[in-house]
């Protein structure tokens, strides 16, 4: 396994999603047919809010396609119980309530619970097979991926169904049983004030607190969402969370705080939406067939990891060997195998192996994800991979960032094939405003907040359909890179670390020391990173992974990684690499020298056995409760002998009974797993792999299961004392101890054979052309430059190279230059954006080859830009415009709203519209108020919105509907913007202007004078008026619901923007026509026949600024009195330390006091 094994003691189990519902689809243009994979899928509401709000150019809504990964498998059982329930619909709203009632009830009535019970009968028996399933009414768009999954699903299903048959004693029972155990789960919570729900809330969250507060101790009183009876205290969740509550509060504002808050609205909008939903889903159902099926479900339950590999070998059969085998959860010792029926080359419906889409849980170690997820991801402009992290507030953003990638965010993506969006726009239309009221009302306990990264291909401007071009390092600058991520990787083992987190506040301290004790990564990690890179790098990689060998061995800051060193180089020999000192002959030969008698009965010894530890149940038996009352302690195993100690934490561990037999190399050990686990009596039987040449120098020594020393089991070592050893045993010793050619496993799997390592693919340089070379620097952090070569052939341009023509470089966009020689020019890509203005050229006139050698411009270090018109762009997937950096939104399914009479509604939305502006940019507007300094194109750019959304809503009197953007320097009118309603924009937690815009050239000016009478005119210098001409375009594009023509100017000049040099020329308009005119009918009336005719919809939001680039603009939470009630000071217009910094620039009677 890739991540570590932990005491299965307490294990978290989320059946209802704590974050509101995304839709997945976002980030794909509507023409493109989806297939998604969700890991760690938990509960199905994105599912169920993807298929009501995915945007549709047609009547028929694209296919979407979604595999369901969880390891949990009681939660896939709740899942398809509902998706069953949804296509049985008879339409009724008593159904619907009673859907409701089973899916997030924990008591249910009569009518509920016969509907369970009913579904269930239904469901038990088609579980029975493969077969059984088949032939039943669900499987054409329910499909099992492998057997062991329907079988864990209908267990479920049984037990669900068993209580029907319970008699009176036994229903008391598990009913006292039930509520025991709730009164234990909300102990911790009796006095406190629980507003987690309010993420639910997203900008409207200020006004959210009291009411998402209440509505927590109403559930957990009653067990259900309505009112009830109140002599319950409440516990730990809601089952809010995955809904959008902004809905309920964003009109009438925060007028509850002067009365008992109302949960009604919240109950009610959470009913809606769910029902809204459901009725989308059930619409879909029934427009499907055996024969045409638009919306499949797929159900995986198991590990994440060992999924991806599984569905990756579908892709390359290759390299099974190198993951062979795949257990496929932890704490089990069946073998992943897929259902044939899906997943073979053959099949007839086959099932996607790629996806458009990947949605990732927080908890599997982001390096672990991308690359067992990266190489599922379709190459295609428009795939994205989302993950979400927590980040400190205690940490600088940038600090936080390089240890959430191991790595310099750039190298790191060069490296693994994939980039955060907004690292490279700079932007993001997502808010996370209710991420920093948690922060500010939870005081000194609210530590973190959550970000979102949404990961695309590297290489946005180059053809991502194909192989992603190849790169290349020097040996040492790579050597370099990689020893600062493994370092980082294991930087819980760095002791310097733990040292300095003693130095901060307490809260911070434990928090802090609580992160370092989080552990994600094992030596295999590491070893199928190196893997990764190694087929996208061009390298000397014997000398690269001779010198990484010497530097861990000489490296002293990782405490424990002298201890994991035989456990790094058995796993790097697995992934393909191969020491030069280990070889065949050499095993043999000390095998001869050291004469281990654990072997003696081998003919042939290979460089990688299995070593299994049978640990009798009574060797543990009184540490368990002591083990699950640590929470969830990593165990490992060791082997010690003549003072050598070694560590190993890729192990895989079984409760169960262990059959040998042969002898020798031919030595084979099947497991009878225990299916009742850690509250059975089996025996514990852990192994792991080890190089045979590390165990025979360890003959006569000893192998044991201990607990890894962290701040959670530092109890533990008062019994088990400092070595924290659970049970050891002698090598030699046959009762506990077996050497293996390969893994045991439950003997049901064919998987079952040796396999040699296979070396990793490496990209072919003959297909690739020259690899972009990559110059890091000191740090081994930070990419310096991108070295591209382009090649002379041709006689005639060879002519001119040689004669001694100038030859220059002229910038064509972030990543793209244009070099001349002479009349002669060629497109230089570069996979990352670049700074062409400062580029150097290498020319090589006898050889017949030009070096073009650019700076990399990316960094974690925000800076006033004047020319940002390329951070907002586009591209083409297969002859489509595709967004990249800003996501799409069905306007129609997002709710309209308008702010009451009352100045406290305004409470939630100037905050929030003040949010885009981070502490930098708020700074950089009172300099340029108070000194006249001109702000930033970025700076600009807001304060242009901020307008705009302030007067559309009112929030400073009257309201005003139609803006002129103008170009203030040279006078020219050029875009006008009709917006029509404000709504919410949910699922990203912001707001949408529902807007029209028209062109001001001469084909539209004539005459629509007289129709839209007062514009109010938004003011923009030139290099704003050319970020405007670059964003329009894709605020057209997000909300789009119609098909570009076949003769449509992007594609006939081949760009987005059209004109893009044209600044603000009203005659040269940006966008193109496709959309003119299509679904103006309500226009006509108002604005008259001119502006239908030329008006295209548009969908106008905030630009926040990236919180891991730059601070977001908020108070400290220590700095909000806990008396203060009012949230609006909450939310501060300018921080004290921006406001202090700004005023040292003042004349000292300007300043004000803070």
């Amino acid at each position: 396994m890739s991540h570590v094994l932990y005491w299965p003691g307490k294990t978290s189990f989320y059946p209802l999603g704590n974050t509101p519902a995304v839709c997945l689809t976002e980030d794909l243009p509507p023409e493109r047919n989806a297939d998604v994979l969700l890991l760690g899928c938990g509960d199905p509401r994105h599912i169920l809010y993807t298929v009501y709000a995915d945007a549709s150019i047609s009547d028929e809504p694209r296919k979407l396609d979604v595999t369901c990964c969880d390891i949990k498998a009681a939660i896939l059982a709740r899942n398809t119980l509902l998706f069953t329930l949804l296509a049985d619909h008879d339409g009724s709203e008593d159904r619907q309530t009673s859907i409701w009632n089973v899916f997030y009830h924990m008591m249910l009535d009569e009518a509920s619970l016969s509907l369970l019970i009913e579904q269930c009968r239904k469901l038990v028996p088609l579980a029975e097979s493969m077969d059984s399933w088949r032939q039943g009414p669900y499987s054409h768009f329910i499909v099992m991926c492998n057997s062991d999954t329907l079988s864990e699903i209908g267990q479920f299903w049984k037990l669900w169904l068993e209580t029907s048959d319970f008699n009176a004693e036994k229903t008391r029972h598990f009913k006292e049983k039930f509520q025991d155990g709730m009164k234990k789960v909300r102990k911790p919570f009796e006095d406190c004030r629980v507003v987690m729900s309010v993420r639910s809330a997203g900008p409207v969250a200020p006004v959210a607190l009291d009411a998402v507060a209440e509505q927590f101790k109403r559930f957990w009183a009653t067990g259900v969402t309505d009112d009830g009876l109140r002599n319950v205290k409440p516990a730990d969740h809601t089952p809010f969370r995955g809904f959008h509550l902004a809905e309920t509060v964003a009109s009438y504002g925060p007028e509850v705080r002067n009365e008992t808050p109302s949960v009604v609205p919240n109950v009610q909008a959470a009913r809606q939406q769910f029902s809204a939903w459901c009725k989308a889903v059930v619409r879909l159902f029934r427009n499907t067939s055996t024969s045409s099926v638009s919306f499949v479900v797929r159900m995986y339950a198991g590990d994440a990891f060992a999924f991806c590999r599984a569905l990756h070998t579908v892709n390359s059969p290759s390299e099974v060997a190198m993951h062979s085998p795949l257990f496929s959860a932890p704490w089990r010792r069946t073998v992943v195998q897929l259902d044939n029926a899906s997943y073979s080359l053959s099949s007839p419906r086959p099932a996607p192996t790629s996806f458009d889409v990947i949605k990732a849980s927080s908890l599997l170690g982001l390096q672990n994800l991308l690359i067992a997820a990266t190489p599922l991801l379709r190459h295609s402009p428009s795939s994205t991979l989302y993950t979400k992290t927590l980040f400190s507030i205690a940490n600088p953003p940038a600090e936080d960032v390089l240890e959430y990638v191991c790595s310099g965010l750039s190298t790191i993506s060069l490296l693994l094939g994939v980039i955060p969006s907004a690292y490279v726009s700079r932007f993001t239309t997502r808010s996370n405003t209710s991420e920093i009221l948690l922060l500010v009302v939870g005081g000194p306990s609210a530590t973190q907040y959550w970000e979102r990264f949404a990961w695309k291909l590297v290489g946005f401007e180059h053809d991502t359909n194909g192989p992603q071009k190849a790169l290349s390092f020097s040996p040492n600058q790579l050597t370099g890179t990689l020893f600062e991520i493994y370092v980082r990787m294991f930087s819980d083992e760095d002791f310097g670390k733990k040292v300095a987190a003693m130095s901060l506040s307490e809260t911070h301290a434990l928090q802090r020391l609580g992160c370092l004790s989080t552990i994600h990564y094992t030596r295999r990690s590491f070893a199928l990173l190196l893997a990764h890179v190694r087929k996208r790098v061009h390298c000397d990689w014997d000398t690269v992974m001779d010198d990484l060998h010497a530097l861990i061995l000489q490296d002293r800051t990782l405490v424990n990684g002298s201890n994991f060193y035989q456990e790094l180089v058995t796993q790097l020999y697995l992934a393909g690499f191969r020491p030069s000192w280990l070889s065949p002959l050499a095993v043999q030969e000390l095998r001869l020298e050291e004469n281990p008698p654990m072997l003696k009965r081998w003919r042939a010894v290979p460089e990688v056995v299995t070593v299994v530890l049978v640990v009798p149940r009574h060797a543990i038996a009184g540490m368990q409760s002591d083990l699950s009352d640590a929470g969830t302690p990593y165990l490992q195993c060791e082997t010690c002998a003549n003072f050598r100690h070694n560590t190993f934490a890729c192990i895989s561990a079984s409760f169960g009974k262990l059959q040998v037999s042969g002898q020798g190399e031919n030595k084979v050990a099947v497991i009878v797993e225990d299916k009742a686990g850690i509250k059975g009596t089996s025996p514990l039987i852990v192994s792991f792999p080890i190089l045979s040449t590390c165990l025979m120098v360890v003959t006569g020594g000893t192998v044991g299961l201990g607990v890894r020393f962290t701040i959670e089991t530092v109890p533990l070592s008062e019994k088990l004392g400092p070595r924290m050893s659970l049970f050891e045993a002698l090598l030699t010793d046959e009762r506990f101890v077996h050497i293996l050619s390969r893994a045991p496993t439950t003997g049901n799997d064919t998987i079952n054979e040796t396999h040699p390592p296979v070396p990793p693919t490496l990209l072919d340089e003959t297909d690739q052309g020259h690899p972009i070379h990559v110059e890091i620097d000191m740090s081994n952090l930070l990419v310096q430059s991108l070295t591209a070569r382009v090649d002379i052939v041709n006689p005639a341009e060879q002519a001119a190279l040689t004669s001694g023509c100038p030859i220059t470089t002229e910038k064509l966009s972030l990543e793209k230059a244009k070099l001349r020689i002479g009349d002669y020019q060629w497109t230089v890509s570069f996979p990352l954006p670049v700074d062409i203005t400062n580029a150097k050229l290498r020319v090589a006139r006898k050889s017949k080859y030009v070096e073009v050698v650019a700076p990399v411009t990316l960094t974690l270090d925000n800076k006033r830009e004047r020319n940002i018109a390329g951070n907002f762009r586009m591209t083409f997937d297969s002859g489509v415009p595709t967004l990249w950096g800003m996501h799409r939104v069905n306007l129609d399914h997002c709710p309209r709203f308008q702010l009451s009479g009352s100045k406290k509604a305004f409470d939630w939305f100037a905050p929030h519209i003040n949010h885009m502006l981070s502490e930098r940019e708020h700074m950089s507007r009172t300099q340029s108020v108070f000194l006249g300094r001109i702000p930033d194109t970025f700076t600009s750019l807001k304060d242009s919105l901020r307008t705009l959304f302030f007067l559309a809503a009112g929030v400073e009197g009257d309201t005003h509907a139609v803006f002129a953007l103008r170009n203030h320097s040279r006078g020219e009118l050029y875009a006008t913007i009709l917006v029509t309603d404000v709504r919410l924009d949910l699922a990203s937690h912001t707001v949408v202007a529902d807007s029209w815009v028209i062109p001001m050239s001469d084909d539209t000016r004539n005459g629509r004078g007289r129709e839209i009478p007062l514009l109010f005119p938004i003011k923009t210098s030139t290099d704003e008026s050319k970020a405007w001409r670059h964003l329009l375009p894709l605020f057209i594009e997000r909300c789009r619901t119609w098909k570009h023509k076949p003769n449509c100017e992007y594609v006939a000049q081949n760009s987005i923007p059209l004109y893009p040099n044209a600044g603000s020329d009203p005659n040269k308009v940006p966008w193109c026509s496709c959309g003119m005119g299509v679904g103006t009918e309500a226009l006509r009336g108002r604005y008259g026949r001119v502006a239908a005719k030329y008006a295209t919809r548009a969908a106008i939001s905030p630009l926040f600024g990236v919180s891991y680039l730059e601070y977001a603009e908020t108070m400290e939470p220590a700095d909000v009195p806990p008396q203060v009630q009012d949230k609006q000071v909450l939310f501060k217009r300018l921080s004290r330390k921006g406001l202090e910094d700004a005023q040292e620039e003042l004349p000292a009677d300007m300043r004000v006091l803070v």
